[in-house]
């Protein structure tokens, strides 16, 4: 975003803290522990986050070059895929426990 002159809007970022804080309150049955289901929201919304970042940098790929360098762009869209393919697992695991099957990742 430096890059590119983009700035920061805090306000967002505070709104997202808020929120995320917010989220937590929802009654689920459980005050103190967490529930089983948790875990497998969280990575599947990590999935959803992590997915839009791929897309996000293989949309910057049309525009590179200055300031946007191509081969930083590929090394961020390779790690985007890796960290999909590990929160694929985790997921796979956390449904596996969760539902009392064995794991398919």
């Amino acid at each position: 975003m430096a890059a590119l002159d983009v700035p920061v809007q805090r306000f967002k970022v505070y709104a997202g803290w808020v929120s995320e804080k917010l989220g937590r309150l929802k009654p689920n049955g459980r005050v103190i522990e967490r529930s089983p289901l948790s875990t497998v929201l969280e990575l599947e919304g990590l999935r959803m986050a992590v997915q839009g970042k791929a897309a996000g940098w293989q949309a910057l790929r049309a525009f590179a070059g200055r300031p946007l360098d191509q081969s930083q762009l590929d090394t961020l869209d390779s790690r985007a895929k890796d960290q999909l393919a590990e929160l694929a697992a985790l997921h796979a695991t956390a449904a596996a426990g969760l539902f009392g099957t064995a794991s398919v990742a």
